[in-house]
């Protein structure tokens, strides 16, 4: 018992930081990282000389103001979805497994640039997004079965207000990126927000697309400015203990026993890239798992969130969230935070 929460104490000193964005590092000495596909023979990409809409990485994400709520959700529906949207690939050396029976939704304002050299004079472009994200620990696969690896944090939705963004999202990392339209909040630490998508409430032959509401986030009072973090470690502490309850303990105590002797420094996005045929449509031209860094560059400020907020999800054929993520259509949130940070998502690995 005691190994038990020793496990969870340090785990949640880990992946504290994690929840605001930073990012996490392989697991090194329990066992060697597998080794990416090579792409040495692929050919050059097509790109007229200019990046846009799909911009050279790696990619700076500059003034963000983030709100991040927990929600709780099934986690078999969580194990269902892991398994259909990662673990499909045979190539790849891993099993994604939900570490906890959580989600967080995730609210971001920021400008966006990529830092290849020839991009990078082009600019800034403003974006907002709403997504949804799971925590995972990846399996690897061995001839003596499986053993945990490293952790990595699944974005199985994700909306964004902007085209450039989705195309290079869904591009070069495989994001499922889709368009919305937001409700932003006047103020980053006292977040009310809702999306819309152009979307279906009912599937019909006849039925014709419009403008919906997929979700909202609510609070009965406004939330008040708070003096909050100054550094990035005073974040940490605070997700490390609000969390260290929520780990899996069906997952055993290897995976516990794991966390608590990893060496950590970041943790990777993990998507799942693919390209449906045009000959063949239920086939993938294209099908491989990527792992990108995502890292804290810049940390100005943040505070823990005093008040639970309402998320109201809307049924839509188009867009089964609750369904998908085993989330309730209406429930309050666990815990809260906002941020402002500067990120860097780094270039990925294909498995």
């Amino acid at each position: 018992l005691n190994n038990k929460n020793m496990g969870r104490r340090d785990f949640f000193k880990v992946i504290g930081g994690a929840l605001g964005i930073s990012a996490l590092s392989y697991y090194l000495g329990f066992s060697s990282k597998a080794d990416a596909l090579p792409n040495d023979n692929s050919p050059d990409y097509a790109d007229g000389g200019i990046g846009l809409p799909v911009f050279r990485g790696p990619y700076l994400q500059k003034d963000v103001s983030l709100a991040a709520l927990l929600y709780r959700a099934d986690v078999n529906v969580l194990t269902t979805l892991c398994d259909q949207a990662l673990n499909v690939v045979p190539s790849c050396p891993y099993r994604y497994v939900p570490l906890t029976s959580n989600v967080m939704l995730v609210y971001a304002d920021m400008l966006v640039a990529s830092l290849d050299e020839r991009d990078a004079q082009v600019g800034f472009i403003p974006e907002t997004e709403v997504g949804f994200w799971v925590l995972t620990v990846a399996m690897q696969k061995t001839s003596n079965g499986e053993v945990p690896h490293h952790l990595a944090w699944f974005l199985p939705t994700l909306l964004v207000n902007e085209g450039n963004s989705i195309a290079t999202g869904r591009e070069v990392y495989g994001f499922n990126k889709q368009a919305g339209e937001f409700s932003k909040p006047q103020e980053i630490y006292s977040p009310r927000f809702a999306a819309d998508v152009l979307g279906f409430k009912q599937f019909a032959p006849d039925a014709i697309a419009q403008k919906e509401r997929l979700l909202e986030v609510s609070v009965s009072a406004d939330e008040q400015s708070q003096v909050g973090w100054s550094d990035w470690r005073s974040a940490r502490d605070f997700f490390a203990n609000e969390i260290m309850n929520n780990i899996r303990s069906d997952l055993g105590s290897s995976v516990i026993g794991f966390v608590a002797r990893a060496l950590v420094n970041h943790i990777p996005l993990v998507f799942l890239k693919q390209i449906r045929s045009a000959s063949s449509v239920g086939k993938a031209s294209y099908q491989r798992v990527v792992e990108a860094p995502l890292q804290i560059k810049e940390f100005y400020g943040g505070a823990k969130l005093t008040q639970s907020y309402k998320l109201s999800i809307s049924h839509l054929d188009s867009h089964p969230l609750a369904e998908r993520l085993g989330l309730q259509l209406e429930q309050a949130s666990l815990l809260g935070a906002w941020l402002k940070v500067d990120f860097v998502l780094g270039l990925g690995t294909e498995f």
